[in-house]
């Protein structure tokens, strides 16, 4: 079964359970919220029937937004496995957006491999780049780059065609605030950080490991492998999650500045994209800075190929500024 076909079937799932309910509730107030779900949920349904695979995690976007309003409109039992069978609908989306996103998820770029400029030449180009303002630097050196993350956030926008998207992800990484506040209390490593991470590596999936989006029932197969090492699987979320920063080392920092941040962010993924002369989707996708350029796996990078996953700088702009 496709990811399309998977999310057509659970959006009709959630209809026939809205359904049920609009016929039970004694309260006016849900059964007008339970309708107009059902409404916009019927034309998701329509919608997917044609959608590509960006079209589709933005209907899942809109599906799961429309439960979880009608979980809050339930405010007068009986609720006879109502909401039980809410919460199976949400974690079912949940599964749906993780496989999604493994399709969307941007591989390591990293910064060794074949053609890679030795010290004295490296350092060469990174002072005519910086003569001629060129973006991006190539350089690995924060020294070197914190003026350019500076510049790039301050002017970076989402491109109107990705307003709806971002604006998902911007509701998805507010919707898990509190449990991005749990490894925040354990690390000191802020929410937002731990958020914008999250929907990189995991698209949102709290059944993922925060590494590289592998699944908590085993340690990661991927790099970095057999993480973590210290507990015996199945992990929970916050397990895995305070066991991927503090690999990173980000539980020591202390310099939390949006250029640093940008820096660490940058880090995570690799910085093989300047190699490229490309601006890192990882940050910048969906704003005005990146138009093409990814890596499709790791090592491997095809200059007309275009991420379609939001970049993290423009995730925290949005979510920072309010």
């Amino acid at each position: 079964m496709s990811h399309k076909e998977g999310l057509q079937r659970e959006i009709a799932a959630s209809i026939e359970t809205l359904e049920r309910r609009l016929v039970s509730s004694a309260d006016a107030r849900e059964k007008r919220a339970i309708a107009a779900a059902l409404i916009v949920l019927s034309g998701e349904q329509l919608r997917l029937r044609h959608a590509d695979l960006l079209a589709t995690l933005q209907s899942l976007a809109v599906a799961r937004d429309e439960l979880e309003k009608a979980v809050g409109a339930a405010r007068v039992g009986p609720f006879d496995g109502y909401l039980c069978a809410l919460e199976h609908h949400l974690a079912s989306f949940d599964r749906v957006s993780g496989r999604l996103h493994a399709k969307l998820a941007l591989p390591k770029a990293s910064w060794r491999g074949a053609g890679v400029t030795r010290r004295a030449a490296a350092r060469r180009t990174l002072e005519r780049h910086a003569a001629a303002a060129v973006f991006p630097i190539v350089s690995t050196n924060y020294t070197d780059l914190r003026k350019e993350y500076a510049r790039c956030y301050a002017k970076c926008t989402a491109r109107p065609e990705c307003r709806a998207t971002v604006d998902y992800y911007v509701r998805r990484l507010r919707a898990g605030q509190n449990s991005y506040e749990l490894v925040q209390a354990a690390l000191g490593v802020p929410w937002a950080v731990v958020g914008v991470i999250h929907a990189m590596e995991c698209g949102f999936n709290f059944s993922c490991h925060l590494h590289n989006g592998d699944p908590l029932a085993a340690r990661t197969t991927h790099v970095p492998k057999g993480r973590p090492s210290a507990e015996e699987p199945p992990f929970t979320w916050l397990q895995s999650a305070v066991d991927a920063l503090q690999l990173r080392g980000l539980n020591e920092v202390t310099d939390w500045s949006v250029p640093h941040l940008l820096f660490l962010l940058e880090a995570y993924n690799g910085f093989g994209y300047r190699r490229h002369g490309v601006p890192t989707p990882y940050l910048w996708s969906f704003s005005n800075l990146y138009s093409q350029g990814k890596f499709t796996q790791d090592g491997k990078f095809d200059a007309a190929a275009v991420s379609r996953q939001c970049g993290a700088a423009l995730m925290l702009k949005e979510v920072l500024k309010a």
